[in-house]
């Protein structure tokens, strides 16, 4: 266990409490948007793009997620996970005043940035303060998260967007994530960043462009292939 662990152990549900909610508001964030999709699409048409609201979400979640595994090693695992929070609390603030569905995937990939944080280092900071013996029972936790998730997020999406505006699926993440930060910020202390460490800014570049066009073409696969065979 790491000297944090050993200092503020009794503080470790607490932590634990604020990753499963960080993890909830990103795994929800699938589900309730979909439920939500025909009531959206017909506020503000679009009906072609609409699949770009989920991949676009997925895409730059997938990116980003080994840059942010590397610069918690370099600037702490609390800072980068603030960061990522609020990309994601502000993506989802944003997405409620979209007006067009092009607005509203770009800020959509905000979501998907702040994304890329949460998972990895919501695993991380849960890590780094149990012992390897109780990380499997806590790691059970954290999984049934996504069970959760899976089950209230086609319900509630379906309940608020019958009786409030479609904004609020988005707009209902900054409760559940200011919590989190505000637990994370109690309880999780901060850890010596390495000084020695860097970011192989070239490499990541390449990393990124490699990944986007990879998923890029996997998702416009169908796209493609259909527009072949009318042709």
């Amino acid at each position: 266990m790491t000297e944090s662990a050993q200092v503020h152990t009794h503080y470790r549900h607490w932590i634990l409490i604020a990753c499963m909610l960080a993890m909830f508001m990103a795994a929800i964030e699938v589900t309730i948007v979909a439920t939500a999709m025909p009531t959206i699409i017909a506020d503000l048409g679009g009906f072609s793009q609409f699949g770009w609201v989920f991949s676009i979400y997925l895409l730059t979640q997938a990116v980003s997620v080994p840059l942010y595994g590397r610069l918690a090693d370099i600037w702490g695992r609390k800072r980068l996970f603030f960061i990522g929070v609020s990309l994601f609390l502000l993506g989802s603030v944003l997405c409620g005043f979209a007006h067009t569905m092009t607005w509203l995937i770009i800020f959509r990939a905000f979501q998907g940035l702040g994304a890329g944080a949460i998972m990895p280092l919501t695993t991380t900071i849960v890590a780094d303060i149990y012992s390897p013996r109780e990380r499997a029972t806590v790691q059970g936790w954290l999984s049934s998260v996504w069970g959760v998730a899976a089950v209230i997020g086609p319900l509630s999406g379906a309940w608020l967007v019958q009786h409030f505006n479609w904004s609020v699926i988005f707009w209902v993440n900054v409760p559940i994530g200011l919590v989190s930060m505000l637990l994370l910020a109690r309880f999780l202390p901060a850890r010596e960043q390495h000084q020695g460490a860097t970011l192989n800014l070239t490499g990541s570049c390449w990393l990124m462009i490699a990944v986007t066009a990879l998923l890029v073409a996997l998702l416009q696969a169908e796209a493609w292939a259909t527009g072949c065979c009318h042709s």
